[in-house]
């Protein structure tokens, strides 16, 4: 059980599309829901709606919030077509379940691989986001990222399973001297087993393929309108710099690090990010 008290087998699941979508949410009595947008957080890749449950009670307590998983990702079924999962089709999925649930404006939260389908979407449907925050994520495949690297894992997972491409990527990080895992302890490790092992081998390529063959799109950003929010951990090197392009070219935009983080600053100081997120929500988001 999780320290916030909701279960991992606490989550709902719908037909949309050709996919079942399995997601989670909390919030508060039904009027404050209806005055408030709801908040939607997607998580990114090798992800699911778990990597918020931490956190949900917290940002449940003046808003509805739900946790997506995205197709492929965990209780989200998988389809065999690599190209089925293409940021389009996730975007898709995304404004089906929206559909589903009734919501037709919300403040939408993405993480990583998943900030670049919400920037998708806010450039698809702008008139579905009141605001929109960009965590730990870029306008175009960082630099720093491995084409190389995640075609060798695909191959593995497709050769082997998902199963030993954890295992592997387990032994492999535990030799890294990254200071940021040291905060999560042995939760990490827990937590990325149900990531990787609830994903297939198609959708590990096919989120890879849609990653790596994306176009930048940094000459798009000033079509964005809504309030934004860029928050990335002091310590991600990787996504420092898509940080920076979102923070220099979306009009509407605050930028905040926060400190003594990395990838996940969400779960590394949750203190400073709730409070930055709250602040834009309750500022910024609702004028």
């Amino acid at each position: 059980m999780p320290a916030s008290g909701l279960d991992e087998s606490d989550f709902e699941r719908v037909r949309i599309g050709d996919v079942d979508m399995a997601w989670i949410e909390a919030g508060p009595f039904e009027a404050v829901a209806k005055a408030t947008p709801p908040l939607v957080l997607v998580h990114g890749f090798t992800g699911h709606r778990d990597d918020w449950i931490d956190i949900l009670p917290a940002l449940a307590s003046h808003r509805r919030t739900i946790a997506v998983d995205l197709r492929g990702h965990g209780d989200s079924e998988s389809t065999s077509a690599i190209s089925s999962y293409s940021f389009e089709q996730l975007v898709m999925d995304l404004i089906g379940l929206l559909d589903h649930l009734g919501i037709d404006r919300c403040d939408l939260l993405g993480h990583s691989v998943g900030g670049m389908v919400v920037l998708r979407f806010a450039l698809a449907h702008p008139e579905r986001v009141r605001s929109l925050i960009f965590m730990n994520t870029a306008p175009e495949v960082p630099p720093a990222l491995s084409r190389d690297a995640w075609h060798k894992a695909a191959e593995i997972a497709e050769a082997r399973g998902m199963g030993f491409l954890q295992d592997l990527s387990e032994k492999m990080g535990r030799l890294e001297a990254d200071p940021f895992l040291a905060i999560w302890g042995e939760r990490y490790w827990l937590h990325q087993r149900r990531r990787l092992r609830a994903m297939s081998p198609e959708s590990y390529r096919g989120i890879g393929a849609a990653l790596f063959d994306s176009e930048s799109l940094v000459p798009r950003l000033g079509q964005i309108r809504a309030p934004s929010l860029v928050l990335v951990g002091e310590g991600d090197h990787d996504f420092l710099p898509g940080a920076e392009l979102l923070a220099a070219h979306l009009p509407n935009v605050r930028r905040v690090t926060i400190p003594d983080s990395g990838h996940h600053p969400h779960q590394e100081n949750k203190a400073p990010w709730l409070e930055t997120i709250e602040a834009f929500l309750e500022g910024e988001a609702a004028k």
